[in-house]
C-alpha cells in the first residue's frame, strides 16, 4: 500500500511545507473549523516550544471548510452554514490576528440586537430588559409575572450526577408557559432540537453557572448588563439578555477556513477508512503514518473510525445523534417589498408550538448589510431539525414552496413577489444534540486517550457546537497533543 507523510499535501503551504528535519508527524482527520484550527494551533504551539511539528489534515470532500463555508453570488455573501460568532473567546480574536485577518472583520449592524418571536402567527419584539418584559405581548400576564417571580425560586440541590433538561430547569426557574415559548425557541435557533431532550449541563453549562453564582437568572442579568455598561456600554448587535456581539467577515466566514487552509497541509478527497495503532490512517489505497492522531470528524464516523480499536467507546460516541437542518436563501430587491415587511432585526425564531414548517429566518441582509448589493434584502430560513427531520425530504422545488409560504405568512411579504435568487444547503448531519448523558460520551472519550496515547478528539460533538467553541476546543486539544509529542522525544 503506497504511504504517504506529511509532506505530500493537495492544498495550503503553511509552516509545515518546508523541511522539518526529524520532526513529528500529527494527523488530523477531518477538515472543518475543527480540524483546520487544531492543525495551526499544534505547529504553533510545537514551534514556540522548539518541536518541529508537522501536521496533515486528512478531508473527505472536494474542500476543508466543512459547513462554515461561503458562496460568493451576483454581490451576495451566502453563508452555507453559522452566520456569524460572538466575541466572547479572546483565543478566536488572537487567531483572527495572527491570519491577518483583522481588517475583514465586520461586527452586525446595530439594528441586530432586536429579536423577534413568532407568537400566534405574528413577528413579537423580544423586550431586551425585566421592565420593558413587564409590558411587552410577548407572553399573557400571567406567564409574563411568572417570570418576573425568578428571583425569589430557590436553586435546586445538585450533585455531580444530576443531568436536568433544559426544559425542566427553564420550567422551574421562569415557569412552563414561558419555558414552551422563550427557552423553546432559544433551543430552535442554537440546536434546532428538543429542549425536553437537551442537558443543560452539557447544552447551556452557563446557566448552571449563573444559577449557581448569582442564585436568579434575572439577577445575573442584570449585574452583567450593568458590569459591561460600566466598561463602556452595549456593543452594536448586542442583544443585553444574550451577552457577546455579532461579528463575521466581510466577505463571510469562509474568509477564516480559506486562511486556515492556506496555512496547513489539506489532503482533500481522503476518505479515511481505518486507524491502526501504532499511528497509520488509511484510505483509498494509501496510507498516512504518525506519531500522533486527531479525530475531528462528525461523531457517526469517528465511531466508525474508532470500531476497531476501542469498540466500547465507538458503541457511545454513536449515540451523539444530530439534527437535521437546511439552509433556504432568499433574496429580493428592497424596492418590492412593501414598507410594512419587518426587517429591523436579527430575525425571527418561531416555538415549536406554533406547528410551522420553518424553525426561523435571519435578516443576513440586516445583521451584515455588507453581505448584500445595496437595494437588497437576503433572508436566511432554517427547516427541519430534530423534531421535524422528515422536511429534509422534500425535494428544492417543495422546500422553497413551503418556505415562501411561511414567509408570506409571517412577514407578510407579497405571495408575487420575485426572488432576485433563492437556493436551498442541505445538512443532514447537522448539529449534534447533547442529550441526556451526553457528559458521560465526552468522559468516554476523554479516558480513552489515556488507554490509547496518541490518539485525541475536538469537534462540536463535545463540547460546544458554535464556530468559537470549536475553535477553544481545538486549543486544548492541541496543547495536549504537544506534550504528548514532547513526552515522546524525551
Amino acid at each position: 500500500m503506497p504511504r504517504e507523510d506529511a509532506s505530500t499535501t493537495t492544498r495550503g503551504s503553511g509552516p509545515a511545507g518546508g523541511d522539518q528535519g526529524h520532526g513529528r508527524t500529527v494527523a488530523i482527520v477531518g477538515g472543518g473549523i475543527s480540524g483546520l484550527a487544531v492543525a495551526e494551533a499544534i505547529e504553533r504551539l510545537g514551534a514556540a516550544d522548539g518541536i518541529p511539528i508537522r501536521t496533515i489534515v486528512l478531508e473527505r470532500e472536494a474542500a476543508p471548510g466543512g459547513k462554515i463555508k461561503t458562496q460568493r453570488v451576483d454581490g451576495f455573501v451566502v453563508e452555507t452554514g453559522p452566520h456569524g460568532f460572538l466575541d466572547k473567546e479572546p483565543v478566536v480574536f488572537e487567531l483572527i490576528d495572527r491570519l491577518g485577518l483583522t481588517s475583514a472583520l465586520v461586527t452586525a449592524d446595530a439594528s441586530s440586537a432586536r429579536r423577534y418571536i413568532v407568537r400566534g402567527g405574528c413577528l413579537r419584539a423580544l423586550p431586551s430588559s425585566p421592565p420593558k418584559f413587564l409590558v411587552s405581548g410577548v407572553l399573557p400576564a400571567h406567564q409574563r409575572f411568572r417570570v418576573l417571580l425568578e428571583p425569589w425560586v430557590r436553586q435546586r440541590a445538585a450533585d455531580a450526577t444530576d443531568d436536568e433538561s433544559v426544559f425542566d430547569f427553564a420550567s422551574r426557574r421562569i415557569g412552563r408557559g414561558a419555558a414552551e415559548v422563550l427557552v423553546d425557541a432559544m433551543v430552535t435557533g442554537i440546536f434546532g432540537g428538543d429542549p425536553k431532550a437537551l442537558s443543560l449541563r452539557s447544552a447551556f453549562p452557563r446557566m448552571m453557572e449563573l444559577e449557581a453564582t448569582y442564585g436568579s437568572l434575572i439577577r445575573a442579568q442584570i449585574s452583567i448588563t450593568k458590569a459591561r455598561r460600566r466598561a463602556g456600554g452595549t456593543k452594536a448587535g448586542v442583544n443585553p439578555a444574550m451577552g457577546g456581539g455579532l461579528n463575521s467577515f466581510r466577505m463571510g466566514l469562509g474568509t477564516l477556513t480559506d486562511a486556515l487552509a492556506a496555512r496547513t497541509h489539506v489532503r482533500v478527497g481522503f476518505d479515511a477508512a481505518e486507524i491502526q495503532v501504532p499511528f497509520c490512517v488509511r484510505g483509498q489505497g494509501t496510507e498516512v503514518r504518525a506519531d500522533a492522531v486527531v479525530l475531528a470528524t462528525p461523531a457517526d464516523v469517528m465511531s466508525g473510525l474508532l470500531e476497531p480499536i476501542a469498540p466500547d467507546v465507538a458503541e457511545i460516541i454513536k449515540e451523539i445523534p444530530y439534527a437535521p437542518v437546511s439552509v433556504v436563501v432568499h433574496a429580493f430587491r428592497r424596492a418590492d417589498l412593501p414598507s410594512t415587511v419587518v426587517l429591523d432585526g436579527f430575525g425571527f425564531l418561531i416555538p415549536h408550538h406554533e406547528g410551522r414548517e420553518i424553525l426561523g429566518t435571519i435578516w443576513a441582509s440586516t445583521v451584515f448589510p455588507d453581505h448584500a448589493p445595496e437595494g437588497m434584502v437576503m433572508l436566511r430560513t432554517m427547516v427541519g431539525g430534530a423534531r421535524r427531520p422528515e422536511l429534509m425530504a422534500l425535494d428544492d422545488a417543495e422546500m422553497l414552496e413551503r418556505v415562501r409560504a411561511e414567509l408570506v405568512k409571517i412577514m407578510r411579504i407579497p405571495p408575487d413577489t420575485k426572488p432576485v435568487f433563492e437556493r436551498v444547503l442541505r445538512w443532514p448531519v447537522a448539529i449534534p444534540q447533547y442529550t441526556i448523558g451526553h457528559a458521560s460520551r465526552v468522559d468516554a472519550m476523554d479516558r480513552l486517550e489515556a488507554r490509547i496515547p496518541g490518539l485525541f478528539a475536538t469537534g462540536n460533538a463535545f463540547r460546544g457546537v458554535a464556530m468559537i467553541a470549536c475553535i477553544v476546543d481545538a486549543q486544548r486539544v492541541a496543547e495536549r497533543v504537544v506534550r504528548h509529542v514532547a513526552a515522546k522525544r524525551t
